[in-house]
């Protein structure tokens, strides 16, 4: 359990097979935050694993381990930022890993390695381990990156995107990977990766039917961002949801009717006030302190500027 290559294997299999949640094993120990901390607030190698894991946008994307007892991983890809995670572990010595389909990237790609091994589960690790940072060239729409002096219990994490970089910051969020309360998440060829939320339809000021959506968004610094919102409103009207920040003050954003339910392609944008790090932005038909969405509209993604 506090293996990183170990684990990196275990999220592989669990991946592949659909799985939607999966929980650590419980081991009481106050202050530890379940093995990934220590003294309360410094972090495991462990900890580096699970970060590289929750820190993945964009979509989940097929991986083929080696063998089943063998180098194994996951990895993500984000059409918004072209950026590919990787994260390996599970096998010792050299190893190669094989990228393939990422010819959006460019001719050359900047591929940064880093690793994270953990002693035991109380050393703090504060920073993961620096291994290389290569510029290579893109040969058929695929890429070899080695791995070298693996150790089977340490997990690697292989970042891949334009040897240029991206001109400015933006960054996706799906709404069927947001928190979602009562509604639901759907499946449509229009929307973006294939997914949405619909059916937020409760606003009667009664807190026990509200419905609403939260995205967990991480921005580099503090300043005002441009939102834009994806989304489908079948309703022949202009429908309304309130957008509030951190749990913050309330403002409406309208959505003008588009050709059908679950027809995506127009988008609305605003402007949104973040700080540095995570923030939680909820587009609500209702909520507790509001209750003033009017109509329908689903939800396929926000991205911000």
């Amino acid at each position: 359990m506090d293996v990183p290559g170990r684990i990196a294997s275990y999220v592989a299999k669990f991946e592949r097979a659909g799985v939607e949640t999966a929980h650590r094993a419980f081991w009481y120990e106050y202050g530890t935050m379940n093995g990934l901390v220590v003294n309360n607030s410094q972090p495991t190698g462990t900890w580096w694993l699970y970060k590289w894991y929750g820190d993945m946008a964009g979509r989940m994307v097929t991986t083929t381990p080696s063998t089943q007892t063998g180098l194994d991983g996951f990895a993500s890809y984000d059409a918004t930022r072209k950026i590919v995670n990787v994260v390996v572990g599970n096998e010792s010595g050299t190893n190669t890993v094989r990228v393939t389909g990422i010819g959006a990237l460019g001719s050359s790609v900047r591929v940064t390695l880093e690793s994270t091994h953990t002693p035991n589960r109380f050393t703090s690790v504060p920073a993961a381990t620096a291994v290389s940072d290569i510029v290579y060239r893109v040969t058929g729409d695929q890429l070899l990156v080695t791995v070298p002096n693996m150790a089977a219990s340490d997990a690697y994490h292989v970042i891949v995107q334009p040897a240029g970089g991206v001109p400015s910051y933006q960054q996706r969020y799906e709404a069927e990977n947001a928190s979602v309360f009562r509604a639901q998440r759907l499946t449509g060829s229009s929307a973006s990766e294939g997914g949405y939320v619909g059916r937020i339809d409760n606003s009667n000021g009664d807190h026990s039917t509200d419905s609403y959506v939260d995205f967990v968004v991480n921005v580099p610094t503090a300043r005002t961002y441009t939102m834009t919102i994806g989304y489908a409103n079948g309703t022949g009207a202009t429908a309304t949801q309130g957008l509030a920040v951190n749990g913050g003050s309330w403002s409406t954003v309208s959505y003008p009717a588009t050709s059908g339910w679950g027809q995506f392609g127009a988008t609305v944008s605003t402007t949104v006030n973040l700080r540095a790090g995570y923030n939680v932005i909820r587009l609500a038909k209702g909520s507790p302190g509001f209750s003033g969405g009017t109509g329908y509209a689903e939800l396929d993604h926000i991205q911000l500027t």
